[in-house]
């Protein structure tokens, strides 16, 4: 290592490819469209899975990223019945999303976090 380069640590080096990591877990949440059921459009068990996973960790730490998530969650809800929401919440998709982004959170250096939360996109219905 040169004099010159200051030494990178853990967060710095995987800043970069995190952040991409996030955005195409959150944007792909686009992708994703509703499946309709005879009660209303049901959600997408990994959009809500993930959203609903981004909005437990970043809660606590960023309000403006917490409002903007729970507004997410209302658009993805909406439509559907809480027997429909119930199903979905107990899918193994839905619990396979949850789960990723928990992983994924729990390697974000805690300097980094609300940066995580502040730049997490919130993909349009």
């Amino acid at each position: 290592m040169s004099a010159r380069q200051p030494m990178r640590t853990d967060a710095t080096r995987r800043g970069p490819r995190n952040k991409a990591l996030v955005a195409s877990l959150v944007g792909g949440l686009a992708a994703l469209s509703p499946v309709a059921q005879a009660d209303g459009p049901v959600p997408s068990p990994a959009a809500l899975g993930i959203t609903e996973s981004v909005l437990q960790y970043c809660g606590p730490l960023d309000p403006t990223a917490a409002a903007r998530l729970r507004q997410k969650i209302k658009e993805l809800e909406q439509g559907a019945s809480e027997q429909q929401l119930a199903e979905v919440r107990k899918s193994d998709e839905y619990r396979n999303a949850y789960d990723s982004v928990v992983d994924f959170v729990g390697k974000i250096d805690q300097h980094n976090a609300k940066r995580f939360c502040a730049d997490t996109p919130v993909a349009p219905k």
